[in-house]
């Protein structure tokens, strides 16, 4: 290692920092991803236990995002081991002036001397709060919040609520501990009954925190409350909970692993490639080595060595890239997982899983090694005297082109297999298994397609580009394993932005085919702030009866969306929609897969049946006749299903029904958004400068055409695939990289055949178009290839595991101008690379070119 690797891995740094810097892009995409998602699964465990207190069980319906009577907390008390039963109340506000400044509101009832124990109120005493909580209009803010607002005690806060814009009193400051805490200080406290309504939850609780004598038994205390609550609601410790959002969010932790890991092939991929073409430069000094007595196995050995020490320099560096890149993508994936969970997620410390990344640095060695070993094998076993008579050899193996077809046949067999598994067993991992064995199927496929067109392309380049056009293929072709796999590189990066692009680009069409529907024309007036993703905070009914009467105004259509409802373990979303929504007329004729539209509309209209969205059937095997039982807070609910149509509302499935309905069973009034049909189009400014007017004092609104709806829903689905292009990015570098080692190399190989081709009278130009037609014709191989496979990638993604990662069936579109775009910006890097290399190989002199060893 001193005497031999050390020099010449210093003296090739170039070679040797792509060696680490390939491993060290996988591991940190992964190490980002796998630190990202512990540190989100960490921060929800924490803010539920931080919001459940000296709380030893819970009571909730479902997950704790659908309200239920207040009465319930009468038969709580009755339990004799029951110390305390403090009900809860949550919600999401803002600041009227800044909506963008959201508060989590909690009501609790804080004239009990548990919930008082609860935080930590500052600059007030006790007796003082108290007094204050008389006035209604009396709030509690952290310190964080009040100091950045410049706020304090005795002072007031203009918020904008569910019901209108209120001006509070502060009546106390929370130190940023214990619940406080939660979220990160974005967070208000008011008295039950007066957060009640605010929030417009009168007679409604959220959640009902126990604490028990002491010497209770916990689980005997659950099972007895369990029988004498009504079975819809669920009693369960904290930590409970947590564990049923981690399962809530595993299929979006399996889609980042899924796409974290296409960044450690590319990693693989540079390593190999590095290693071949490091291994050619190596070849007269193994040989050497050889000759003065050197053991092959002994060679072997100190190359993998080699590649050991490079891999775990690559993994250090990429753990410290991977939390520094985590840092900076953990707010981009908060936001796209508040998109499709329509949850807010607080901002925490990163937390680090020791073991994982253990096993991450495992991992990351374990490809170094497997990228090195045929290299190294092969530099090893070389005959010496064969090295020093034919001077470097081409770092290549040649393996036969029928085997290589025979093996992609079975690894593309594979594929589907798995694929097919997954959809029978609606199995995640399954999906990732065939989706990883499709992308090494490129890199097979790859080797034999160059091989075929070698002696096509031999015939076409000359024809078109001369001498400069022969001497590219000459180079291309005398090593089409390597060629093969470079060309492999360049489609897995176009397959990668292909299936994004076209990914976020169905999101799109889907969304918008979506609105379209709802929305065919008018205007859709809802609050500023969100809950956390798309989905705005409701606001109340007489709003809509209010913008009714606004002259220019022919018919207003209402509808309320609550993502938190659980069905057979999963949570899906409830829609509750007013009548004219289920007017058959204004849906396309293909809107219902299952169901007749007219009868369907009969039914909804009674409360007589439900329809169900698209992937709800499929996920659960349920068509038109079948009975739907749903948990409400007024007992269990069954409907028979009248249609199943397409819903985007959750990521696992929606139910459709009557908003007459909803309010009876759910007592929910408020509505998400206000649909408003015009009398004419021509009146549409006229109509929405009215609204703003009458109603924009009281309350915050958005007040959008369809156009402007398509945009904020365009943007929403942006922010929620904003941290891919991470992913693209490093893919991308890491394969120019190659690219450019690869022709470096060549270049090398044949710097005595380039020297002569000079002294026999070619300029520098000629040489340098005959390396740049070498790329471009790398990068326009790579572009046909991965253009093929990006539209069958994007396809499968989109079409099967899609539906199972994130639950949301989309249309398929490809994205053509975005295909367009990145084959464009991938033959422009090759070909920069290609003149950067050809730059290169022109700057030696002729006669250390033609000078023998």
């Amino acid at each position: 290692m001193r005497l031999i690797s050390y020099p010449q891995l210093r003296a090739s740094w170039g070679r040797t920092a792509l060696v680490v810097g390939g491993i060290a892009t996988g591991v940190t995409l992964i190490v980002a991803i796998n630190v990202i998602n512990t540190s989100v699964l960490e921060n929800f465990r924490n803010t539920i236990d931080l919001i459940a207190g000296p709380a030893a069980l819970e009571v909730t319906l479902g997950v704790g995002e659908v309200g239920f009577s207040e009465s319930t907390v009468d038969i709580v008390r009755g339990d004799a081991d029951v110390a305390a039963a403090v009900p809860l109340v949550r919600g999401t506000i803002s600041l009227a002036d800044e909506p963008g400044e959201t508060l989590q509101l909690f009501g609790a009832d804080l004239t009990a001397e548990e919930e008082l124990q609860r935080y930590q109120i500052s600059t007030a005493n006790r007796a003082e709060v108290l007094r204050g909580l008389e006035d209604p209009r009396s709030i509690l803010l952290t310190t964080v919040f009040a100091s950045r607002h410049g706020v304090g005690v005795g002072g007031s806060v203009k918020l904008s609520t569910p019901e209108g814009i209120r001006t509070l009193t502060v009546r106390g400051l929370l130190e940023t501990e214990g619940l406080a805490a939660a979220f990160g200080g974005q967070l208000a406290v008011m008295d039950l009954p007066a957060a009640q309504l605010l929030l417009g939850k009168e007679e409604r609780i959220d959640q009902i925190d126990l604490v028990l004598r002491q010497g209770a038994d916990v689980g005997t205390v659950q099972r007895r409350l369990e029988a004498a609550l009504p079975d819809t609601l669920s009693v369960a410790r904290p930590a409970q909970r947590g564990a049923q959002y981690e399962s809530i969010f595993s299929s979006f932790q399996a889609m980042l692993a899924g796409l974290s890991s296409l960044c450690l092939v590319a990693g693989i991929y540079i390593v190999y490639n590095t290693t071949s073409t490091g291994a050619a430069r190596r070849a007269m000094t193994m040989a050497g080595l050889r000759l003065v007595g050197a053991d092959a196995v002994r060679l072997y050995h100190l190359l993998m060595l080699e590649a050991l020490v490079l891999g775990t320099v690559g993994v250090l560096l990429g753990f410290v890239c991977g939390v520094v890149l985590a840092q900076l993508l953990s707010g981009m994936v908060r936001d796209s997982m508040g998109v499709i969970f329509q949850l807010r997620f607080s901002a925490g410390a990163l937390a680090v899983n020791v073991p994982q990344q253990i096993v991450i640095g495992v991992l990351g060695l374990v490809a170094t090694v497997f990228a090195s070993h045929s290299a190294a094998h092969r530099v090893a076993a070389m005959e010496p005297l064969d090295v020093i008579r034919s001077g470097i050899q081409p770092a290549s193996v040649q393996v036969p082109p029928r085997r290589l077809v025979t093996l992609w046949a079975v690894l593309v067999v594979i594929s589907v297999a798995a694929l097919v598994v997954e959809r029978r067993l609606q199995s995640i991992a399954w999906g990732n298994f065939g989706s990883t064995l499709w992308n090494a199927s490129v890199i097979v496929i790859a080797i034999p397609l160059v091989s075929w067109l070698a002696e096509a392309l031999s015939r076409v380049l000359p024809r078109f580009f001369g001498a400069e056009g022969r001497v590219a293929a000459a180079s291309l072709f005398r090593a089409p394993t390597r060629t093969g796999v470079t060309v492999a590189a360049v489609a897995l990066v176009l397959t990668v932005a292909i299936t994004i692009a076209s990914l976020s680009f169905s999101f799109h069409q889907s969304t918008n085919s979506y609105v379209r529907a709802f929305l065919a024309s008018g205007l859709s007036v809802s609050a500023v702030a969100t809950e956390g993703g798309w989905l705005e905070t409701p606001l109340p009914e007489r709003l809509a009866s209010e913008i009714r009467e606004v002259p220019g105004v022919r018919a207003v259509e209402v509808f309320r969306a609550l993502p938190g409802q659980i069905y057979r373990g999963r949570r899906i979303g409830v829609l509750a929609l007013s009548d004219g929504f289920f007017d058959p007329t204004v849906y396309p004729t293909h809107w219902y897969r299952e169901g007749d539209p007219t009868r369907a509309a009969v039914m909804l209209r009674a409360g007589q049946g439900v329809n169900i969205s698209t992937g709800l059937a499929d996920r659960f095997d349920l068509h038109v006749g079948d009975l739907m039982e749903l948990d409400t807070p007024t007992g269990r609910l069954a409907l028979p299903i009248v249609g199943v149509v397409p819903d985007l509302i959750s990521d696992r499935g929606t139910v459709l029904l009557s908003r007459r309905l909803f309010v009876e069973r759910w007592l929910e009034p408020m509505v998400s958004r206000i649909h408003v049909f015009l009398d004419s189009p021509v009146l549409l400014d006229a109509v929405r400068s009215n609204i703003t007017e009458r109603f924009g004092r009281e309350y915050r609104l958005k007040v959008l055409s369809l156009r402007e709806v398509f945009a904020y829903h365009t943007d929403k689905v942006n922010h929620a695939f904003a941290f891919t292009d991470a992913i693209q990015l490093l893919v991308i570098v890491v394969t120019i990289a190659g690219i450019f080692d690869l022709l470096l190399s060549s270049i090398s190989e044949r710097r005595r055949e380039l020297a002569v081709w000079r002294l026999i009278g070619a300029d520098e130009r000629v040489v340098r178009r005959s390396v740049v037609i070498e790329s471009a014709t790398i990068g326009a191989l790579g572009a046909v290839l991965g253009v093929a496979v990006g539209i069958v990638t994007a396809w499968t993604w989109i079409g099967i595991n899609f539906r199972y990662l994130l639950g949301y069936y989309l249309e398929y579109h490809l994205a053509v101008t975005s295909t367009a775009w990145y084959v464009t910006l991938v033959m422009s890097m090759t070909m920069i690379a290609g003149f950067a290399a050809a730059h290169r190989a022109t700057r030696q002199s002729v006669l250390q070119g033609i000078r023998t060893e």
